[in-house]
């Protein structure tokens, strides 16, 4: 147990033994004074301070790793599931193509393609729909953007002058879409769906910043795409 004496009185007082401690008063007089080893006291309260910061970031960092982890750990079970099903009804597909009438038969096997065209997210639907409208003379205003979505997505665009056309498709639950189209002052200025792959057309004189608004059906959560293009005005009838 270590000792000091008291500048005043010269006292012999027990130094405290908590690291903590940096001052002490004298029993006898009064006299208060500094432990002799306060500076070494005070460096290894700020080491364990810092130690005890650098814990709690390893903490903060495990957790959110694991919360990172859920998710994707989640994400793998959703797109597994989507792939049994759609493994499931390819069977049955095949099943009643082989089992009904000529004629439906037919009508399968030729409609089989493009419901089978969208891809794990809908993707491949809009790149194709992108095209044939990019052969009429539309241009890309926004590209094709994919993501997982449990909820309604809603997007800004800056329309120009003219019209405009918003591109929807999805994949997984997301068996029928909506598609809602809000101006500056949160006006809705048209609506589209419930299909799978939703088309909305606006045309305005000037040019705006718009938002657009995806919405999925309840409960269906997996990926699904968007798109925007700038496309020229329909012309007018001509007269008879």
């Amino acid at each position: 147990m270590a000792s000091a004496r008291c500048p005043d009185c010269h006292a012999t007082m027990v130094v405290p033994e908590h690291v903590a401690i940096t001052t002490m008063t004298c029993g006898y007089c009064g006299a208060a004074m500094a432990v002799p080893d306060a500076d070494a006291r005070r460096r290894h309260q700020l080491d364990l301070e810092r130690e005890a910061r650098l814990r709690e970031d390893a903490r903060a960092a495990r957790e959110r790793q694991a919360a990172a982890d859920a998710d994707a750990r989640a994400e793998r079970r959703d797109r597994r599931r989507q792939e049994r099903g759609a493994r499931w009804w390819l069977r049955l597909t095949s099943l009643l193509a082989m089992l009904t009438a000529p004629v439906i038969i037919a009508i399968t096997v030729f409609d089989l393609p493009a419901r089978l065209g969208y891809g794990p997210d809908g993707a491949d639907r809009l790149r194709q729909m992108s095209a044939q409208l990019q052969a009429t003379g539309c241009t890309v205003l926004a590209p094709i953007r994919t993501q997982y979505a449990t909820g309604a997505v809603s997007k800004l665009v800056q329309a120009p002058p003219g019209c405009i056309r918003v591109l929807a498709a999805g994949a997984g639950d997301h068996r029928s879409l909506g598609l809602r189209l809000f101006g500056p002052d949160g006006t809705q200025l048209g609506q589209a769906g419930d299909t799978l792959d939703p088309q909305l057309a606006h045309c305005a004189p000037a040019a705006a910043l718009v938002r657009y608004e995806i919405v999925v059906g309840p409960a269906a959560k997996g990926r699904l795409s968007h798109t925007v293009l700038a496309c020229p005005a329909a012309p007018p009838p001509r007269g008879r």
